[in-house]
């Protein structure tokens, strides 16, 4: 059975991703990460920018899903170099120390016109990933709704007819994922974003 690294576990779209893997038949096991222990059962625990502790957590592992990034509340600092980049290149390294042949990425819809920090964040860091030397997938999706998540459940309703900036239930973003893991050879080396992201799950 393959084992996906899941970093960012803890967080809204890796809470989602965990739940998904348990509730639908997949081949796919689940090696969560967390920063810090008692989070997730079973969790591989440490600073997710540690390259060496990442490696031997991921030892044995056939994915890693890049699910860290700067949440809405941190938007302001703009400390996206160090979580959004950061973590991502530590992952990649280990990865590849490691022998996990492939890195699917959380990004955002709009990182190929890069405008603001933000973007440019993102950006460099889906170069960087596309440079690795590993085999990549990058999902941009737009709004990330939910529970918890009113204000973007209504801005979704709004953009329903652009795909690229529609809205998307946090569920089916991690299936998105999992259909990603799933259909390998269909999304190698591929950037998913508007109709191509949601293929996947139609």
């Amino acid at each position: 059975m393959p084992i996906a690294f899941i970093a960012g576990a803890t967080g809204y779209t890796g809470q989602a991703m965990l739940e998904e893997l348990a509730r639908v038949p997949s081949q796919w096991k689940p090696r969560p990460h967390a920063r810090q222990p008692g989070k997730v059962d079973g969790a591989v625990v440490c600073d997710p920018r540690d390259v060496g502790k990442l490696t031997e957590g991921m030892r044995g592992c056939d994915a890693v899903v890049q699910l860290i990034g700067t949440v809405r509340a941190r938007f302001d600092e703009g400390d996206y170099d160090a979580i959004d980049y950061g973590t991502t290149v530590a992952l990649g390294e280990a990865a590849r120390a490691a022998g996990v042949p492939r890195l699917l990425l959380l990004s955002s819809v709009g990182a190929g016109s890069a405008r603001g920090k933000y973007l440019l964040a993102k950006r460099k860091t889906e170069a960087w990933v596309a440079e690795s030397g590993l085999e990549y997938t990058i999902v941009r999706p737009s709004m990330i709704v939910g529970e918890g998540r009113r204000t973007m459940q209504v801005l979704s309703v709004l953009t329903y007819a652009m795909p690229a900036f529609r809205g998307i239930e946090v569920h089916d973003l991690a299936r998105v994922f999992l259909r990603a893991l799933e259909r390998r050879d269909d999304v190698k080396n591929q950037i998913l974003e508007g109709k191509s992201l949601w293929r996947l799950i139609g």
